[in-house]
């Protein structure tokens, strides 16, 4: 991955971590040294698998304990990054001092670009304490750039359910966009749902759509919609994935729209590749087989587009 320097872009990635299979930061790390990045890692957790297995040991990293890893980076000057990358963290506690050190950092370089994915939750179910919900409303999203939460994240995240229905003007997809762009007023630049299902806005339930809303002006933003196929099964890590897919193209085009264009596109094939390799799923595992990403390297240096942004310039 080319960029305008020859200094390799850095990130701090701070996110789950598990000896086996893919997601967190097992997820990120490779997808973005595959692309050339220079990736700083913290593990907010350490545990032997995903929790969709039926037993999960290791630990949790506490709120002392990240904030001594922050000062021994400081202390030896290695605090210098070109993007930050959040996932999964548990507790609001946690993320009140990612915050603290990310608010240091932005400080010292307003460049940084600081991508969060909001992991909260998937299917109508928490995997976090309430609590966090309202540390990343109120405390995370006013420092972030670019947020990647899921259809159930993003209700959260705005404190009701998605609005699809048809407007006045017959329009189905309009109150959804006014709902969508009131995250900008909190902060990120750039907002991503990265997935819903069609059928929430009339289409079809074979069909997924990504959503995407970047903050020109006060009241100017371009909206995007990409459609892509449903594929059956159970996959963890994809949306781990997706928020460093994101991040390596963004650096690249610094561009959302062709960044989601791409990412989309690569994950659909990761998950292609999945399916295509799949053994019998081990007992212990409730949420399907493990992604294949080294077997997906080629897909994932390729970047072919597959599908295309649906754009619609708009001016509330």
């Amino acid at each position: 991955m080319s960029s305008t320097s020859n200094r390799i872009p850095r990130v701090l990635s701070i996110q789950s971590h598990v000896v086996h299979g893919y997601v967190g930061n097992r997820c990120a790390t490779f997808i973005l040294q595959l692309y050339g990045f220079e990736v700083d890692v913290i593990n907010s957790v350490h545990f032997s698998n995903h929790t969709g297995y039926s037993v999960v040991k290791g630990s949790r990293l506490t709120a002392d304990e990240l904030r001594s890893v922050f000062q021994g980076l400081m202390a030896n000057e290695l605090f210098e990054y070109d993007y930050i990358l959040t996932g999964y963290m548990g507790s609001g506690e946690l993320l009140h001092v990612v915050a603290e050190y990310i608010t240091l950092i932005k400080s010292r370089s307003p460049r940084v670009i600081y991508i969060c994915d909001p992991v909260i939750g998937d299917n109508g179910k928490l995997y976090v304490d309430q609590s966090c919900v309202e540390v990343y409303k109120n405390v995370i999203l006013p420092l972030a750039d670019i947020v990647t939460p899921n259809d159930f994240e993003f209700e959260q995240l705005i404190g009701g359910t998605l609005e699809c229905t048809s407007d006045a003007n017959n329009n189905k997809e309009q109150k959804f966009w006014r709902t969508l762009q009131s995250l900008h007023s909190i902060g990120p630049s750039h907002v991503i749902v990265s997935s819903i299902s069609a059928s929430k806005t009339g289409g079809s339930e074979t069909m997924l759509q990504m959503y995407g809303s970047s903050k020109k002006s006060d009241h100017d933003y371009q909206t995007f919609r990409i459609d892509f196929p449903y594929l059956n099964g159970c996959f963890t890590g994809t949306g781990d994935s997706f928020s460093a897919l994101v991040l390596a193209w963004f650096h690249r085009e610094k561009n959302l729209i062709s960044a989601c264009e791409r990412s989309i596109s690569i994950l659909h094939q990761i998950l292609l590749k999945t399916i295509e390799l799949s053994k019998s799923i081990n007992v212990h595992n409730t949420c399907g087989n493990e992604l294949r990403l080294i077997e997906s390297r080629t897909v994932i240096e390729a970047a072919d587009i597959l599908f295309h942004a649906v754009l619609t310039d708009r001016t509330q």
